[in-house]
């Protein structure tokens, strides 16, 4: 497939690329002083001559990209407006490919991609075959060569036979395109692997010997990391040669099973597997399990067995990102049920926050901490512009809570001097995201000489 035969793709690629493009501009204007900043702390012993300070308010980062409560609208339409970035899909293998190398993503893919855009979303993607309860997602070529398996539990379905040769080359094609087609797609947030087991989560229990062996695990999760080097990918659980790739996890159960002693809970999987650091590098995702999204933020919710503490779960995991439909679809019942998941969904993720900015010359040292459970993982761009327009830029790096509050300079030699009248504007910016979203701070913008956007 050819990234080029997509215009939608192209625009929104040339629009991404065009803010990369005017940073490096501004860069340049700012020649070596810009090249003599750096994103490494650093000690200046002379007095500011300006100085702004700032407090923290995590509430106007609720609609940040890339973290959240999020819904999927092939389910329903939401009937509350619950403030959210993302939004998720399930998408059978059937409607993304129709021969051994044709693919129908214009059809079904791409209309997905266009309304989540519409709606200032990035999409959650997850290709499947089997759903249980649905009707099989075995493309239409492959039907009456791949042999299925009925089962009743879980609703019922049929599994496809995995070791068959035709399936197996099907599904490394698919990813092969998928990725040719797709990554760095800022409309996509994340790609899901998928594809295996019951809602591709990786499982066929209790018929456990149906599943794939781990050397068929092995090449779908490097076709995968092959495939995808910039789009972020994550797995239900540490499979095969996971902690090799470039590959994160998701929590199809969170606050379920999430944490505990039992083996099979998804934290201890991790910690077996030496991947409890995996957020460090790729967000966490997955779902609320569906049984507590109407309990969880009620005032009688106990924890107990399968009911476990939804703060607990983040704090351990570093989850950014949760499916958490009935959220959307009536699931909250009063007002402090809704506080409530809007505080949980704000808990969710990075809270970069500017504490101060002060003038050393020319020089702007920017004070910048996070406050939330992970990092914003994409590239991203600290920025400063004047009222004229001219800009300062320095490339941050992937900031952790635990890193405490760092110090960024960058050179201020080209910008006219701020004043309440004609202040300046710190801003976040990034290539990973929509055109129509901001990365706010978790900041209140001020009314200084120093705001932030």
């Amino acid at each position: 497939m050819n990234k080029a035969d997509d215009s939608d793709f192209s625009e929104t690629t040339n629009s991404q690329e065009q803010i990369v493009s005017d940073l490096k501009e501004n860069q340049t204007k700012m020649s070596t002083l810009i090249d003599e900043s750096s994103a490494e702390s650093i000690n200046l012993s002379m007095s500011p001559r300006l100085e702004v300070q700032f407090t923290f308010d995590l509430e106007r980062t609720a609609e940040n990209p890339l973290r959240g409560f999020y819904t999927n609208y092939a389910w329903s339409e939401p009937v509350i407006d619950f403030p959210d970035s993302l939004e998720f899909a399930y998408i059978p293998l059937s409607d993304l490919m129709s021969g051994p190398s044709d693919f129908t993503f214009d059809t079904s893919l791409e209309p997905r991609l266009l309304a989540a855009e519409a709606r200032a979303h990035q999409l959650v993607l997850r290709p499947y075959i089997d759903y249980p309860a649905l009707v099989s997602g075995l493309p239409d070529f492959l039907d009456g060569q791949v042999e299925m398996r009925s089962y009743t539990q879980h609703g019922g379905g049929l599994s496809p036979d995995y070791d068959d040769p035709d399936l197996r080359a099907a599904l490394l094609s698919f990813i092969e395109a998928l990725g040719q087609k797709y990554d760095g797609d800022p409309r996509l947030a994340v790609v899901q692997i998928g594809l295996l087991g019951f809602w591709g989560e990786w499982h066929t229990w209790p018929h456990d010997a149906w599943f794939p062996d781990a050397d068929f695990q092995s090449e779908v999760l490097n076709a995968y990391a092959t495939a995808f080097e910039k789009t972020f990918l994550q797995v239900r659980k540490p499979v095969a040669d996971v902690t090799n790739l470039r590959i994160g996890f998701h929590d199809d159960s969170f606050a379920y099973s999430t944490l505990g002693d039992i083996d099979w809970y998804f934290h201890p999987l991790l910690i077996e597997a030496k991947a409890d650091d995996r957020w460090r590098e790729i967000p966490i995702g997955g779902e609320l399990r569906p049984e507590l999204q109407g309990e969880v933020f009620e005032d009688g919710y106990i924890t107990g067995v399968y009911r476990q503490d939804f703060s607990d779960c983040v704090e351990a995991t570093h989850a950014s990102m949760l499916l958490a439909a009935q959220l959307y679809s009536g699931g909250l019942n009063s007002t402090i049920e809704r506080e409530r998941a809007e505080a949980a969904a704000l808990s969710l993720g990075y809270a970069l926050h500017v504490s101060r900015a002060a003038i050393f010359g020319d020089s702007l040292e920017v004070s910048l901490e996070n406050r939330g459970v992970a990092p914003f993982y994409p590239a991203i761009f600290l920025q400063v512009e004047d009222s004229n327009g001219m800009k300062a830029t320095v490339e941050l790096p992937r900031l952790t809570s635990d890193q405490g509050c760092k110090r960024f300079r960058l050179s201020i030699s080209m910008l006219i001097s701020p004043s309440r009248e004609a202040p300046w504007t710190l801003s976040l910016r990034s290539d990973y995201i929509l055109p129509t979203q901001k990365i706010l701070f978790a900041t209140a913008p001020g009314k200084d000489a120093i705001r932030v956007e």
